[in-house]
This record gives structure tokens, sequence and C-alpha cells, in this order.
């Protein structure tokens, strides 16, 4: 079909085979292939953004809770973790 977006060659090598049968038992039967790699794709990078975003939210999370005035736990037992919790001297 003519379209005035640029294609995109994916060649079904096993591994795409594989994910492309196993989303075809979930979804509408008699669906295309590139219309089920294309809606894949899309979800993928949606699940990829969301993976980084909730990286990103936990990183900053660990940055305020210890650069905090109280994170919340004693610096000294941390600091001295490794004797007071292994024996280790």
């Amino acid at each position: 079909m003519p379209t005035s977006y640029d294609r995109i060659l994916i060649t079904k090598d096993p591994a795409l085979a594989e994910a492309l049968d196993r989303a075809a038992a979930i979804v509408k039967p008699g669906i295309a292939s590139a219309t089920l790699v294309r809606d894949l794709a899309i979800r993928g990078a949606q699940a990829m953004l969301a993976d980084q975003q909730q990286d990103a939210e936990a990183i900053e999370r660990l940055v305020k809770r210890t650069t905090a005035q109280d994170p919340g736990y004693d610096p000294e037992v941390l600091a001295d973790i490794d004797r007071l919790g292994w024996g280790q001297e």
C-alpha cells in the first residue's frame, strides 16, 4: 500500500518469530504480522521509557534520602555495618 512514511525492513529471525507467536496468542485473530510488529514496537518503547522514568525516580529518592539531614538511619551504624552485622574487624 502506498504511503508517505518511511518503511523499515525487519528480518523475522527466530527471536522475533517467537515474540510474534507469543503475542499472537493474546491479540485478535488474523492480525497482520506487520501490524503486530508495529504495535509491539510502540508498546516496547513505552515500556522502555517507563523503566527509565522509574530508574530516574529511584535515583532521585536515593539522593534525597542519603543527603537529607535526617536520612532515617544512623550513619554511624551504617559506617560500622560490617563489624556489627558480620563480626568483621
